[in-house]
């Protein structure tokens, strides 16, 4: 809880100062590496950022790029793999040091022990395994270069996937076209399957960054059992490279071209033929609204549909099925978050009717315990409004409320952290001589 008032500090108000420093100083989670200047593209600046929870003195970033058609490349040099990090816990790498770098499209920044060995990388066409295994915690992520679409859809960036020719899954044609892929004015994302000049187009995004593990939960705003026959919605992890059978983690929703399927809906962990790899379930015709969901750990991927949105304790009517797998867990690497609406075998459907599925929302929570929120930094800005810092855990939601009794408390924003230390400003505020605030973590 953080208060603001223009008088001086009470002895109480020191206590609570005190105390929050102590709290902060004993809120440790996982180490993480966040990017806080990713280079445009095109861009010769530097790339940087800040590691949370890891001793600067003993660690380091090993900063890699990935440049069509040459491959991935350690940076700034092979001679240099690894960029030092400062007292604060910051690090700059030099990503532009030669051929045409500035174009690459994706950059990965490991946090690794000052002693890590791995040989340089040149000319990789992906990420090594082993890389993953030596580090403690990784960012990779597609840069926003001009040829293709991009939109922003629950406060993370994805692209819009397009082909001229028929390319998997499927094979289909997919275009980017708004007609296809659009936000709502509630921010609902909506992919649609259209038939134009006589050729059936797909949809398709991607997220511009991993995740690793993690809860995954995607909250569908539409029903799933009346989907044609040959019609398929996925929802899943994905990655270029072909170990761990690309890390790929489905749900599904579709009858695969079988009518007569009374199921709907699966759960699956790549490769799916296999037996104990998939599981199916059915989606009730009465339901228009489900989470579809899964919690990726290191040894095992835990799966959950219910009806309505995540509830942290559901109750057991509104859970429709639930599957738990441990058999070969894929380990986390460069995949992205994948959506997409798309005709099995690229067979045409069968009413030959447009398709349209809306997607409330996708969220990401980290899997570490939540650490308390804290409120910091308290200012008046010369426009009257209070301005304050929320010490936060990147990917964490944070719902804001403010008070000027302590009772009575008004919702102000609900923020996704993309930062450790998130800035905001009440335009509620001005005027007001006194006001409390308050962060509360979401699940």
């Amino acid at each position: 809880m953080g208060a603001f008032r223009q008088k001086k500090r009470t002895l109480f108000e020191l206590f609570i100062a005190v105390y929050l420093a102590v709290l902060n100083q004993h809120c440790v989670g996982a180490p993480q590496v966040v990017i806080t200047n990713l280079p445009a593209y095109g861009s010769f600046d530097n790339l940087q950022g800040i590691i949370l929870d890891a001793n600067p003195a003993s660690n380091a970033v090993a900063a890699l790029i990935y440049v069509p058609g040459y491959g991935w490349v350690s940076k700034p040099t092979c001679a240099q793999t690894l960029a030092a990090l400062q007292s604060d816990a910051s690090w700059s790498a030099d990503i532009t040091t030669g051929g045409s770098d500035q174009l690459a499209t994706r950059v990965a920044a490991f946090l690794v022990k000052t002693n890590y060995s791995q040989p340089c990388v040149d000319g990789a066409a992906f990420l090594p395994t082993n890389i993953f295994g030596q580090a403690i915690a990784s960012a990779v992520v597609t840069r926003q270069s001009p040829d293709l679409r991009w939109m922003k859809f629950s406060g993370y960036d994805w692209w819009v996937k397009s082909s001229l020719e028929r390319v998997g899954p499927g094979p289909n044609y997919y275009s980017d076209s708004t007609n296809n892929v659009f936000l709502d004015s509630q921010g609902q994302l909506h992919l649609r399957i259209t038939n134009r000049s006589n050729q059936w187009q797909c949809a398709e995004i991607v997220s511009a960054r991993t995740f690793g593990f993690g809860h995954y939960r995607f909250e569908l705003g539409s029903s799933v059992d009346n989907l044609n026959q040959n019609v398929v919605l996925g929802l899943f992890t994905w990655s270029h490279d072909p170990a761990f059978t690309h890390r790929e983690i489905d749900v599904e929703c579709s009858r695969w071209g079988n009518t007569s399927d009374t199921n709907n809906s699966q759960f699956v962990v790549q490769p799916s033929d296999p037996s104990g790899h998939l599981v199916r379930f059915e989606v009730p015709t009465s339901v228009t609204n489900s989470t579809q969901s899964f919690v990726w750990e290191s040894n095992r991927v835990s799966f959950r549909s219910e009806q309505g949105s995540y509830s942290v304790s559901p109750a057991p009517a509104n859970v429709l099925s639930t599957w738990n797998y441990a058999l070969e867990v894929p380990q986390t690497g460069d995949e992205n978050v994948r959506m997409n609406l798309w005709f099995f075998t690229g067979a045409a459907p069968t009413d030959d009717q447009e398709v349209e599925i809306i997607i409330k929302s996708f969220t990401f929570v980290p899997l570490p315990p939540a650490q308390p929120a804290l409120l910091s930094h308290f200012a008046r800005l010369p426009s009257g409004q209070l301005q304050f810092d929320l010490q936060a855990e990147p990917d964490r939601h944070y719902a804001l409320s403010a008070s000027c009794n302590l009772t009575d408390w008004q919702n102000l924003t609900t923020i996704l952290a993309t930062n450790n230390v998130m800035i905001f400003s009440d335009t509620n505020s001005i005027g007001l001589d006194q006001r409390f605030f308050r962060a509360e973590t979401l699940q």
